[in-house]
């Protein structure tokens, strides 16, 4: 139809135009390029209607946002997080950060019997997105009063109707329209669940035509028509084809309705190509350009009036009436609330709802957590928390394999509620060479849920070489049984505080050392101790970090300790050979009492830990570490003192201290103190390069008093190695070596073991 036909003499009188976004996953980035030009020419739309990604995009946009803002929001969303049903680590509960996203399958268990996960997104990360750009629609009662009159479409499962959204919670809406059946679960109203509306209507030009607009401007960044068989690349193509099929036919005779029709060349792009968001954009910009004549044909041709500049919309405060929990039976109101921290009568901003949401969900038994605010009468809000459980057993398993402790198969079985309420339990155990089984169990107290009790029992064998001049001279059979009982702080997820006691029993044996007599079994050294502790985590992931900090401080307070030297069955004697070629005879008890020796009074153990990640670039993050450990006694260098394990690229027990240059373990010391620094690349995604310097400096026990004769020993470490993140897990292959022998230690490791950190 010809422009010179809409031409109306009064701006009252003048033609409606409506801007139309279609879905199209990733591809529907491009959407705001078009929109950049559209008000460069001097056109804003007084109707937009989008679907899926066209949903957001339009919605955001008529809601207020400029085409800068959107292009700023869309740079600053994480869109692995937002394709995934994975969270940012430092927004997990303190108390489950140790097991969040360590496994490579995640079975739930119902009734004790396994039950096929979905395998769709929930989208918890979208939907907190959404929510925080999407707060200033709460002001308004219907999508009609926003700055530009809205409308998205969604798809009714039950009678694969379409489903037009003109008022109600914009969060809602735009999330319905986005359920991509084949990557996001459903979403669910109260009588109905609702998918994608590209199922039904992925150009829908017939719903602006009944908004009211005149002039259609139509931006399609999905297929025209249907694809031929040979064109259709495997068979989930085929069924998506089949699902879209009236969608399709719907879109043929909306593109002929069309009056200014843009089909942006997105060249390689396809629906999933979230992460190359930069380069859609730049097609989007460059396909406005494009368009740009035609814009101002249309806007001097229509005598539109100025555009006046967008404001940045109003996320302002609101009070809330009354907090409503829906969806929940494992976890009971009252703990959700704690965890929420809000109250009626609080008045809160989009980011305070971020973040008591994200405490909910941050406790791990929730598949999506999310919420919805209704306006009540007196203008305050009612917000209704909602909730989607994961069941209460949960079995979760990974492989593992490193060229120290070589191979094993890990599982963890999760129980909430076995013992008490408000309680989670964990029995975790690593079949291999080198076993470990552990039950870990944690109650929260009081009404407040900010203090929990905890449990923890540990099995752990490892069997590791020693080292002289950096060769294997002896192998270390270490098993360490532990106990630990303590009050833990988790009112934040980034820090706790926590004050307890522990049990520690080693033993351990020593092969291939012709110095060591046969008739000796093992040895065994135990302790209990008081202990409090400082832990504070605020780093992006567990094992591939680019952001944040760790930070520890540990002091322990030692006491009974009791050291043995065990004889094989039916040896009542040792017999120690001397230089002279002798052997020296020492009975049983004489033994016992010798050893008794060395067995130190009380002391204090102080051990701390820090490392920071700063970017220099989106590629490159430089941390710097420092770790200290030491033991607080003014006894002789006689006595023995349980020592610090520290070399290698893991971190099998908390306190051990990974240095490039040495294998793990390779030193020993009651008394240290480490300085790094690593050098991280980024030159692919998932491919992490780094580079490490270390200063290591550690003595045998002195006496606090006489610290200023210290004579201990130092080195410098140095090593390079790769990580691949993998679907199994780190993948990581490294080299290094040091100052002291210069020799050549390997590392190769792959998947999630029981270790703290696998890198």
């Amino acid at each position: 139809m010809p422009l010179s036909s809409f031409c109306q003499e009064s701006d009252e009188d003048r033609i409606k135009i409506g801007l139309v976004l279609s879905g199209g996953g990733a591809k529907g980035i491009a959407h705001v390029g078009i929109i950049r030009a559209m008000e460069e020419a001097g056109i804003r739309p007084d109707y937009v209607v989008g679907t899926s990604m066209g949903s957001v995009v339009g919605g955001l946009y008529a809601l207020g946002y400029s085409a800068d803002q959107l292009e700023e929001i869309i740079r600053s969303i994480d869109w692995d997080l937002i394709i995934s049903n994975r969270v940012d680590f430092k927004d997990i509960s303190f108390e489950e950060k140790e097991y969040y996203n360590r496994y490579l399958l995640e079975i739930p268990l119902e009734n004790w019997k396994p039950s096929v996960p979905s395998g769709l997104i929930e989208g918890q990360v979208l939907s907190e997105v959404l929510h925080y750009y999407s707060w200033p629609s709460n002001t308004y009662d219907s999508f009609d009063e926003f700055p530009i009159p809205f409308r998205c479409i969604a798809t009714d499962i039950k009678g694969g109707r379409p489903v037009i959204f003109k008022d109600g919670y914009l969060h809602d809406a735009i999330r319905s329209s986005i359920a991509i059946p084949t990557a996001f679960t459903a979403f669910e109203f109260d009588t109905t669940a609702v998918v994608d509306g590209g199922i039904v209507d992925n150009f829908p030009v017939d719903v602006v035509r009944e908004m009211g607009a005149d002039f259609v401007i139509g931006v399609n960044v999905s297929d025209e028509d249907f694809l031929d068989f040979d064109d259709l690349k495997g068979f989930a193509a085929i069924l998506t084809q089949l699902a879209m099929a009236e969608s399709l036919r719907l879109t043929k005779k909306n593109i002929d309705q069309t009056d200014l029709y843009i089909k942006p060349d997105l060249g390689p792009y396809s629906t999933g190509s979230f992460g190359a968001y930069e380069a859609i954009l730049k097609l989007g910009d460059e396909t406005g350009q494009l368009y740009l004549a035609d814009f101002q044909v249309v806007a001097d041709s229509l005598n539109l009036p100025p555009i006046e500049k967008y404001s940045t919309p109003d996320n302002r405060s609101v009070r809330l009436s009354e907090i409503e929990i829906k969806g929940n039976s494992l976890f009971s109101d009252s703990f959700i609330k704690s965890k929420l921290d809000l109250d009626p009568g609080d008045t809160i901003t989009p980011s305070m709802a971020k973040e008591s949401i994200r405490h909910v969900f941050g406790s791990n038994g929730f598949y999506k957590v999310d919420y919805s605010l209704n306006k009540a009468q007196n203008g305050d809000y009612k917000m209704v928390v909602r909730t989607k459980e994961k069941p209460s057993h949960t079995l979760s398993t990974s492989l593992h394999y490193d060229n120290i402790f070589s191979a094993g198969l890990l599982f963890n079985l999760t129980i909430r509620n076995w013992i008490g309420n408000s309680s989670r339990a964990v029995i975790l155990t690593d079949i291999s060479r080198n076993p470990k089984i552990r039950f870990d169990y944690y109650k929260y107290l009081g009404q407040e849920k900010k203090v929990l009790f905890n449990f923890r029992s540990d099995y752990i064998r490892q069997e590791f070489p020693s080292y002289e001049n950096g060769r294997p001279s002896q192998l270390n059979i270490i098993r360490n049984s532990r106990v630990e009982a303590q009050l833990m702080t988790v009112n934040s997820l980034k820090e706790s505080w926590s004050l307890g006691g522990v049990y520690d029993l080693q033993r351990s044996r020593i092969l291939f050392n012709a110095s060591i007599p046969a008739d000796i079994r093992n040895s065994s050294d135990r302790y209990f101790s008081v202990r409090a502790r400082y832990y504070r985590n605020s780093q992006n992931d567990r094992n591939f970090p680019t952001k944040g900090a760790e930070g520890l401080l540990e002091v322990n307070y030692r006491f009974d300790t009791k050291l043995s030297i065990n004889l094989r069955s039916g040896v009542d004697t040792l017999f120690l050979e001397l230089d002279t070629g002798n052997e020296l005879p020492i009975p049983k008890d004489d033994l016992d009492a010798l050893v008794n020796l060395f067995i130190p009074n009380p002391y204090f153990t102080v051990y701390g830990r820090y490392s920071k990640y700063f970017s220099l670039n989106s590629k490159i993050q430089l941390q710097p570490q420092g770790v200290l450990g030491g033991v607080l006694s003014n006894e002789t260098a006689l006595k023995l003192f349980r020592e610090y394990l520290i070399g290698g690229y893991q971190t099998v027990r908390f306190g051990d201290t990974q240095l490039y240059g040495l294998n793990y373990g390779e030193i020993s010391t009651p008394n240290f103190a480490k300085l790094g620094l690593v050098l991280q690349y980024l030159p692919v995604k998932k491919l992490y390069l780094r580079s490490g310097l270390n200063f290591l400096g550690y003595s045998e026990h002195v006496p606090f008093t006489d610290w200023g004769n210290i004579k201990g020993q130092s080195l410098w470490g140095y090593g390079v190695d790769a990580s691949y993140q993998s679907i199994l897990g780190p993948i990581t292959l490294g080299v290094g070596s040091n100052s002291l022998d210069e020799k050549i230690r390997f590392h190769l490791s792959l998947g999630l073991s029981f270790n703290f950190t696998d890198r």
